[in-house]
């Protein structure tokens, strides 16, 4: 009981720590800071690329898929009663077997993972299983957050939207919203709550009483 207590503990502390870096991040950047540079490291980058961040983050992607799958067609001789259950049940197991098949095709979040994620000026560069798979900025249509969550969505021009999570995810949402959508990023809907929490906290330290609304 102690060790899941002592676990429990830890990963709270962690998401506390990734949502305050959050804060700091968008506070610094809503006061004209820009993001900080990394070191060179041995990645191959394109021209004028500069790396950001680079840590793990939960990964997924959503589409469908084609599904095969194996209907039964048995021969069936006898009684007209034993044929016709024989077909009926061969009927309710190709249905059955259909059904499952549609219900895996479907469009879903799929490829979850925990990859390394690697925030540059111009893309995220993802490890997902060895292959190093790039989501350029340009090509970002949408951002949606739920930040309480620890989550955030991005759907493109082309390909899959990739969604990612995990205690580094708010401070890559503000980050991310700033390298796509420049100062006004800061009033997307998407990061208000981590605005929210950076106002509350300022009030508190400037001991302003926010007057009751009507």
């Amino acid at each position: 009981m102690s060790r899941r207590n002592d676990s429990a503990a830890a990963l709270e502390a962690v998401l506390r720590d990734g949502w305050s870096s959050a804060c700091r991040l968008y506070e610094h950047l809503a006061r004209g800071g820009q993001l900080a540079a990394l070191p060179p490291s041995g990645l191959r980058l394109g021209q004028n690329e500069t790396i950001f961040s680079d840590t793990v983050l939960g990964y997924a992607r959503f589409y469908g898929t084609t599904v095969q799958y194996r209907e039964s067609s048995h021969f069936w001789f006898g009684s007209t009663g034993f044929v016709l259950a024989g077909m009926a049940g061969d009927a309710i197991s190709n249905a059955s077997a259909r059904s499952r098949a549609q219900a895996m095709a479907a469009a879903q979040w799929r490829d979850q993972a925990q990859v390394r994620m690697i925030l540059t000026n111009q893309r995220l560069l993802g490890d997902y299983r060895g292959n190093l798979l790039s989501f350029w900025h340009n090509g970002v249509q949408e951002l949606t957050a739920d930040l309480t969550q620890w989550s955030f969505i991005l759907r493109y021009q082309e390909g899959s939207p990739l969604m990612l999570h995990g205690p580094a995810a708010p401070w890559y949402a503000v980050a991310i919203a700033w390298l796509i959508f420049g100062p006004q990023a800061m009033h997307l809907p998407a990061l208000a709550p981590i605005g929210a929490a950076v106002a509350q906290r300022s009030r508190a330290i400037t001991g302003e009483i926010v007057p009751d609304q009507p």
